[in-house]
C-alpha cells in the first residue's frame, strides 16, 4: 500500500516536472524573439547611454547616468563584501534566481500582508536595469528571469558583480560605485573604508530616504544595519564593526551647480519616479523632453535674485538664518504647459523646491475664489453692493471670530469690484460665512488647486497652504474663462532608439461657463488698475492683465499672482523658518512689495517686443460704469465711480422710489452709461488680438 502510494506520488512529481519544464520551454521559445542579445562584454553594458533631459527650446538642461566603469580589482573588497551582504549573500551559490531567499521575502511578505521584502538577486536586478521597457507585467518577470539565466550561462559570477557594481545608482547623481566613492568621499573606489563601503552599499535601496546629504542620521542607521548583515554573513567579525562605527565616515560637503534650471529638472526626474518607478530615469538611456523655456527660467532667476537683494537691504534678518527666498512659477494659459519653474534663489545653495511646496499660505490671494463662489451661489455681481463693517462670528465650540482689515479701517458699503480691488478681508469673511467653506473648497478644486483645505471661516483669507505652482494653475483658468488645463513638465519622452514611448496630449476642461467667469477677471483687472495692485502700472507695465496680491498675518507670506491672455504667473516671497518680513523701520513687507517687482521684471522680459493682447469678452457680457457704493449706474451726485462687467440681465437701474424719494426723473438719463457688449463695441473692437 505504502509503496504504491510513493509510486504515485513519484509520478505525479515527475510529471509535474516534466510539466513545468514544458511550460518553461514553451515561454521561452514565445518571449525568446522579443529578448535583447547578450553582448560580449559586459563592460559595453557598463558604458550604456545616459538619460538626457531637454528643455522645449533644445537646450540639453541635465545629464543622467554619466559613469565611470572600473573592474573589480578596483573596487574595494570592503563594498563588494557590503553589497553582497544586504542585496544577495548567496551570490556565490545560485544560478541566478535564490529560491531560498524567495521563498523568505515571500514568507514574510505574507505574514506582513505588504511587500516589505524582495526575492530579485543581484543578477535579476541587473537584467531588470539593463534591458527592458518598465512596463509592470507578468511577462515582463519572465522576460528578466531568462536574461538573468543567459547573463549566469555566458558570464562568471566576478564579471556579473563587477557590472552591477558599475551600474547602481547611488543617489545625489552618481551612478556606479567609482562615480559615487568621488561624490560621497572625494576618494577612489578602491580606497573605501569599512565605514564608507557600508554607508554606499546602504544607499542603492534608498538613495533619497537614506542620502546623507539631507538625512544624515538615517543614513548612519543604514549603514550599521549593513555592517550588521555583514557580521551575519561572517564577511567581517564584531570587533570589525565596533571599530568601523567609532570612525569617522568623512563625507564631504556636496558641491551643486548654481544651475536654476535643476529645479525644473529636479521636478520631472521626481514625477517620472513617481509614475515609472527608478528603473525608468536610472537606466533607461532616455531623452525626456519638457515644457521648459530656459529663457523664462533666466529671467525668472534674475528678476527673483536682482529683488531680493534689493530686499536684503531693507529686512531685518537674524544672524545665522538662512536669506529671503522666493518662488516663481510661469504656465502657458492655452496648453498647461509649465515654461519656468523657479524653487528658490540660489540652487547651489539650497535645492528644496518652493515652487511646489504647499507648505504656505496664499493670504488675500486665495480671495478670488471665493469671490467666484459668492457670484455663483448667491446670484451676486460686481456691482452687488456689501457692508464693510466690525464683524464677530459665533463659532459653535471655539472662541468667537473677529476678523480684521489690513488698515484696520471700514469702508461701509461698497461693490463687490471695490472690495476686492482694496482686499477688504471682512467681506471675504462674510462671503464665506454665507456660502460655506465647503462651496469654497469645491470651487478651488475646479480651478486645480489639490492641496488640502480647512474647512474653517477664514479660508477666504487664504489660510490653507498652497503652492505656486497650483496658484499659476489656477489663475490661468481665470485668464482661460473657466477652461482648466492640467499643467504638465514633460512634452514627450524617448528611448536610445528613438521610439517615443510617452507623449503629452492635452485637452482642456470647460469647467465654468466664460460669462460666469469673465466678470471676475474684469475685477482682477481693476486689482492692477487701480487697486492693491497698482503698482503694476507704476512700475510701466502696460499690457492687459489681471491678478492679486497676497500677504499674511505677521508678514510671514508675501505673493503676486498674475495673469495676461497667455500666461500666468505665481510669484511667493518669504523667510523659509517663517519669520516676519519686517524693514528695519519697523514697516511689514507686502505681496505688493516684495512679490509684485519680481512679477513686473519677469513679465516685462518675457514680453518684450510683443504687442499687447486683449481678453476675450463673452457676447453675454455688458459694461456700465456704476456708483461704487450703491451699485446702481452712475449719476452727477455719484462722488466715486467704477466700471463693472455683468451679464446681460444683471440690472443695474435704481429702483423708481429711489427717484420720487430724491425728486429725479425715470433712469433715462443715466442709461448712456452702460456700454452694451453688442452695442458699444464691434466685435473686431471687443477681441482685438494684436500679432506678438
Amino acid at each position: 500500500m505504502i509503496s504504491r502510494l510513493l509510486r504515485t506520488l513519484n509520478l505525479l512529481l515527475a510529471t509535474l516536472i516534466l510539466g513545468t519544464i514544458l511550460v518553461v520551454t514553451v515561454l521561452y521559445f514565445w518571449l525568446n524573439r522579443d529578448l535583447p542579445r547578450l553582448p560580449e562584454d559586459l563592460q559595453h553594458i557598463n558604458l550604456s547611454l545616459p538619460t538626457e533631459i531637454y528643455s522645449a527650446d533644445g537646450e540639453r538642461v541635465k545629464i543622467l547616468g554619466g559613469r565611470r566603469p572600473i573592474v573589480l580589482e578596483d573596487i574595494s573588497p570592503f563594498f563588494t563584501k557590503a553589497i553582497l551582504a544586504v542585496e544577495d549573500a548567496r551570490f556565490y551559490h545560485h544560478s541566478g534566481i535564490d529560491r531560498r531567499g524567495l521563498m523568505r521575502a515571500l514568507w514574510i511578505n505574507l505574514r506582513k500582508k505588504r511587500i516589505t521584502q524582495g526575492g530579485s538577486t543581484i543578477t535579476q536586478q541587473l537584467s531588470k536595469n539593463l534591458f527592458f521597457s518598465f512596463e509592470r507585467n507578468w511577462v515582463r518577470k519572465i522576460k528578466e528571469l531568462l536574461i538573468a539565466f543567459q547573463l549566469e550561462v555566458t558570464f562568471n559570477k566576478d564579471q556579473i558583480l563587477e557590472a552591477y557594481c558599475n551600474q547602481i545608482y547611488f543617489g545625489s547623481g552618481a551612478y556606479g560605485v567609482e562615480e559615487a566613492a568621488r561624490v560621497y568621499f572625494r576618494k577612489r573606489a578602491r580606497d573605501l573604508t569599512l565605514l564608507q563601503a557600508a554607508l554606499l552599499a546602504s544607499l542603492p535601496n534608498s538613495p533619497n530616504n537614506a542620502n546623507p546629504f539631507s538625512h544624515y542620521e538615517r543614513a548612519m542607521q543604514r549603514t550599521e544595519y549593513v555592517l550588521n548583515r555583514m557580521v551575519s554573513e561572517n564577511f567581517i567579525t564584531v570587533d570589525e564593526k565596533e571599530r568601523a562605527l567609532q570612525s569617522d565616515v568623512g563625507v564631504v560637503p556636496l558641491s551643486v551647480k548654481s544651475d536654476p534650471n535643476l529645479y525644473f529638472a529636479n521636478q520631472v526626474l521626481e514625477q517620472i519616479r513617481k509614475d515609472y518607478g527608478k528603473e525608468f530615469v536610472h537606466f533607461g538611456g532616455l531623452k525626456i523632453f519638457t515644457t521648459l523655456d530656459t529663457r523664462y527660467q533666466e529671467r525668472a532667476s534674475k528678476s527673483v535674485r536682482n529683488h531680493l537683494e534689493v530686499l536684503d537691504g531693507r529686512v531685518v534678518q537674524e544672524p545665522g538664518t538662512s536669506p529671503l527666498q522666493a518662488a516663481l512659477v510661469a504656465i502657458e494659459n492655452k496648453s498647461g504647459a509649465v515654461r519656468a519653474m523657479l524653487g528658490g534663489r540660489d540652487y547651489s545653495r539650497s535645492q528644496f523646491n518652493r515652487a511646489v511646496s504647499n507648505n504656505r499660505l496664499p493670504g488675500s490671494s486665495f480671495k478670488p475664489f471665493a469671490y467666484f463662489t459668492a457670484m455663483e451661489e448667491l446670484g451676486y455681481s460686481p456691482a452687488t453692493v456689501v457692508k464693510d463693517e466690525p464683524l464677530t462670528i459665533d463659532i459653535p465650540g471655539s472662541e468667537p471670530w473677529s476678523p480684521q482689515n489690513f488698515d484696520e479701517e471700514f469702508a461701509g458699503n461698497v461693490i463687490l469690484k471695490k472690495a476686492l480691488m482694496k482686499s477688504i478681508n471682512i467681506i471675504s469673511a462674510k462671503l464665506v460665512h454665507e456660502i460655506g467653506p465647503e462651496k469654497v473648497i469645491r470651487t478651488a478644486r475646479q480651478f486645480g488647486i489639490k492641496s488640502p483645505l480647512g474647512k474653517n471661516l477664514s479660508l477666504g483669507l487664504g489660510t490653507s497652504g498652497v503652492s505656486p505652482y497650483e496658484m499659476a494653475s489656477a489663475y490661468s483658468v481665470i485668464a482661460n474663462l473657466g477652461i482648466y488645463n492640467e499643467p504638465y513638465l514633460i512634452q514627450y519622452i524617448e528611448d536610445f532608439y528613438g521610439n517615443r514611448l510617452y507623449e503629452h496630449y492635452y485637452q482642456g476642461v470647460q469647467q465654468f461657463l466664460p460669462d460666469a467667469l469673465y466678470p471676475l477677471l474684469n475685477m482682477m483687472q481693476g486689482v492692477i488698475d487701480e487697486g492693491t495692485g497698482r503698482a503694476v502700472r507704476r512700475m510701466g507695465f502696460r499690457h492687459p492683465a489681471g491678478g492679486k496680491t497676497g500677504t499674511t498675518n505677521n508678514f510671514k507670506d508675501a505673493w503676486f499672482n498674475g495673469f495676461t491672455k497667455d500666461i500666468s504667473v505665481s510669484v511667493w516671497v518669504g523667510f523659509d523658518n517663517n519669520n516676519p518680513m519686517l524693514s528695519k523701520s519697523g514697516k511689514g513687507l507686502t505681496g505688493s512689495s516684495a512679490a509684485l517687482p519680481i512679477w513686473v521684471f519677469f513679465m516685462q522680459k518675457v514680453l518684450e517686443g510683443k504687442s499687447p493682447v486683449n481678453f476675450f469678452v463673452p457676447e453675454q457680457i455688458k459694461f456700465a460704469t456704476v456708483d461704487a457704493q450703491t451699485g446702481y449706474l452712475a449719476d452727477e451726485f455719484s462722488t466715486e465711480t467704477l466700471q463693472v462687467a455683468v451679464k446681460e440681465d444683471v440690472d443695474l437701474s435704481p429702483p423708481a422710489t429711489l427717484y420720487e424719494e430724491e425728486g429725479l426723473d425715470e433712469a433715462e438719463p443715466f442709461l448712456d452709461t452702460v456700454e452694451s457688449s453688442q452695442d458699444s463695441l464691434s466685435p473686431e473692437e471687443r477681441n482685438a488680438v494684436s500679432d506678438p
